[in-house]
């Protein structure tokens, strides 16, 4: 598969995403927030899941409109860099963050979500181009297991440095993120070609904003991906709360520093072998099937996640998260893609990405909310179940066969 190299290219940049992910969003801030930047208790949690939503609330109305204005142009490598510098240039200042200074980290937190959130749409909108025929599962799992192997070995190295240096080395780790998305996103400037204009682009922003209007009754002609995105709205927003907010919640709940970040190392490399599992898995029994059963394990953990007491439960439900976190979002990728016509992919993934953003409003807002409310940490976490419930049940509707030969027959 890597003998292509914009194919090669194309999964190492999520590396750069996955190191942004995982070291700023997931793991080392987080902490370093918990514990220097606002103090910890409750408030921490509850601020951190406000800024979250403010973040998740500013990407979901970008991405549609980016999606859409660069659908037909060739201008996805632009502004996927133009984004990336964004999340990049975040990174990097968070290295000027410490105590007190609450608001400037989660300001940074905020425009780097933002800026990996643009980016990923106009990301994910070159899959149907770089992907050989038939291989759309494969290359869109091998993303996310490169891009988890990458994450990882950065979050390795950046254990060493805050082992090694203290709270100067997780500033140092903030920079180390910020270089590694450098390098990820100039190979795949290299590497991948932009795909060709096509002549029913939008001229403007104005007919750009009238395209996206009209976008949700055009999703209407392909019912299936339209019925699987609103399942993808339920049960992505429960697994992005739990990425977002593992670490806040472990904190919160006395986990030290060194057993939450090697948790989550753990779950990155987990998730490597186990998302090219999930790929032989959805070749085997279907993209759909694989994904339910992602979903009814995601169940068992944010139930299981109430009782947790002990360091060894915090790193079993770490390990059980990657077992299931790369798997079930790259086939979910590719099952949507499958369903509708390559040439509007840009298009389509703006919607694909503001459906899942407006819905990762509720999960860390309602976390919280109900930390906030009830002092119980537990009870906020253990509430994400009722999004895998909701996501399966509409899921179980879906006919992805169907819809997929809707698509071929055009």
């Amino acid at each position: 598969m890597f003998a292509n190299r914009s194919v090669f290219a194309w999964c190492l940049y999520d590396t750069g995403h996955c190191a942004f992910a995982t070291v700023v969003m997931a793991v080392v801030l987080p902490v370093y927030y918990q514990n220097v930047v606002a103090g910890g208790g409750s408030w921490a949690l509850s601020s951190w899941g406000y800024a979250s939503s403010v973040a998740l609330l500013l990407s979901a109305l970008l991405t549609p409109v980016v999606g859409t204005y660069v659908d037909g142009r060739p201008l996805k490598k632009k502004f996927l860099l133009a984004f990336a510098a964004l999340g990049i240039t975040a990174s990097a200042a968070l290295a000027f963050s410490g105590q007190g200074t609450w608001l400037y980290s989660l300001s940074c937190m905020v425009l780097g979500t933002v800026g990996l959130s643009v980016a990923s749409v106009c990301y994910d909108a070159l899959l149907t181009f770089v992907a050989p025929p038939g291989t759309m599962d494969r290359v869109s799992t091998l993303g996310y297991g490169v891009g988890y192997l990458g994450g990882g070995v950065l979050l390795a190295l950046d254990m060493i440095l805050i082992a090694r240096f203290g709270e100067p080395g997780v500033k140092m780790s903030f920079l180390s993120v910020a270089l590694w998305w450098s390098a990820a996103a100039a190979v795949l400037t290299a590497w991948v070609p932009e795909p060709p204009a096509a002549n029913n682009a939008p001229s403007g922003l104005r007919q750009t904003l009238r395209a996206l209007a009209h976008s949700w009754t055009e999703l209407k002609q392909y019912p299936e991906a339209l019925r699987f995105m609103v399942s993808f709205w339920l049960y992505n927003d429960g697994i992005g709360t739990i990425v977002r907010m593992a670490a806040v919640f472990g904190a919160g709940l006395g986990i030290s520093q060194n057993h939450l970040v090697g948790a989550m190392l753990a779950t990155q490399f987990v998730g490597v072998p186990f998302a090219l599992v999930f790929a032989r898995l959805a070749e085997k029994s279907g993209s759909k099937r694989a994904v339910m059963i992602a979903l009814a394990w995601y169940t068992i953990v944010a139930v299981g996640a109430m009782f947790i007491t002990q360091d060894w439960h915090f790193w079993l439900m770490a390990v059980a998260v990657g077992m299931v976190q790369g798997g079930s979002q790259a086939i979910s990728r590719s099952i949507y893609a499958s369903m509708l016509p390559a040439g509007r992919s840009g298009h389509f993934f703006g919607l694909y990405n503001v459906s899942s953003k407006f819905a990762g409003i509720v999960g860390p807002a309602l976390c919280g909310f109900v930390a906030q409310a009830t002092g119980s940490l537990r009870l906020a976490v253990g509430v994400i179940a009722l999004n895998f419930i909701a996501g399966m049940a509409i899921l179980a509707g879906v006919d992805v066969d169907k819809g997929r030969a809707r698509v071929a027959a055009q």
